[in-house]
């Protein structure tokens, strides 16, 4: 397992003052790599325990986060679409999103489709982990959205 956290850790670039928001729903798979990565680039990380939609829907200030990581929350929001276009707007221009899901919620295309219709760029699917995708996509400034 220590391999693969060190796989999914070159996902992230080095930002000193690394802002990281971390959305889990008791996942708890990246927590001690994301520490990591804070400590490593003197940032800070921002969780929000996933209980309902409501949590997912923050106020946070536009272009606030280097990355935003959801734990496995869209298979139990109602209103992915929403969810994501927050996300999106808490994204600094070029900021990416890290989407956690089980396997077994059967979404990968569903998900793909939503990041790429609230433009997001590059979206990918990557199998890492035995029982949990990855997503990966990337905010850029003035491709769509521009935010």
């Amino acid at each position: 397992m220590k391999e693969k956290l060190n796989l999914f850790k070159e996902l992230f670039s080095d930002y000193t003052n690394i802002a990281i928001l971390h959305i889990d729903n008791s996942l708890g798979l990246v927590d001690s790599t994301l520490e990591e990565i804070k400590e490593k680039n003197q940032g800070q990380i921002k969780y929000i325990p996933f209980l309902d939609d409501s949590s997912a829907k923050l106020k946070a200030t536009a272009r606030e986060f280097e990355y935003v990581i959801l734990g496995d929350i869209l298979s139990y929001c109602k209103n992915q679409e929403e969810i994501l276009k927050l996300m999106y707007k808490a994204l600094e221009n070029s900021g990416n999103i890290i989407i956690l899901e089980k396997i077994s919620n059967d979404n990968r295309y569903e998900i793909l489709d939503l990041l790429e219709n609230i433009g997001f760029q590059a979206p990918n699917c990557i199998e890492l982990f035995d029982d949990i995708y990855i997503f990966t996509a990337k905010k850029m400034h003035h491709w769509d959205n521009g935010l």
